[in-house]
């Protein structure tokens, strides 16, 4: 498939669902690579453990790319081990994708790196994703007027 038939596939395909492959990582603990399958997957020299998971991917509001989810079993892998070990530093990226062929193509424009972390009583590890907020910042960050700054105002 090409990049164009597999957004539309996954923008207008309705009820119709790709299995993604994943990759959590964090610099320190490594990698974690898993495959929303009933079955492991080889790709590009990793094993993509099968696991069930439901990622939403992120909507394009006002050109830019806003939210997205990924909800995530952490009975019998690692994914709540690596969450643990995170300061921070943690990333989500979406490699790729099975089409209804069997063959894996590669996804290169859904890579998450902020959000917030949730887990729950049924083992599950939910990752609402958001954007990155520094555009919005002000710098600095305080306001310097004759109040906090008596002496240089």
């Amino acid at each position: 498939m090409t990049t164009t038939e597999i957004y539309k596939s996954l923008q207008y395909g309705g009820a119709f669902a790709l299995p993604y492959l994943i990759t959590l990582f964090h610099p320190d603990y490594g990698s974690l690579y898993f495959v929303n399958n009933n079955e492991n997957v080889e790709y590009n020299g990793h094993t993509y453990i099968a696991s069930g998971f439901d990622y939403t991917k992120p909507q394009t509001i006002g050109g830019v790319l806003k939210s997205g989810s990924l909800q995530i079993t952490t009975i019998d892998n690692a994914a709540i081990d690596i969450i643990d070990y995170s300061d921070e530093l943690f990333t989500v990226d979406v490699v790729g994708v099975i089409d209804e062929a069997g063959d894996i193509t590669p996804i290169k424009f859904y890579k998450h790196q902020y959000g917030t972390v949730n887990t729950d009583d049924s083992m599950n590890l939910t990752i609402q994703f958001t954007n990155d907020d520094r555009p919005q910042m002000t710098f600095p960050p305080y306001v310097f007027d004759t109040d906090n700054n008596r002496g240089n105002a």
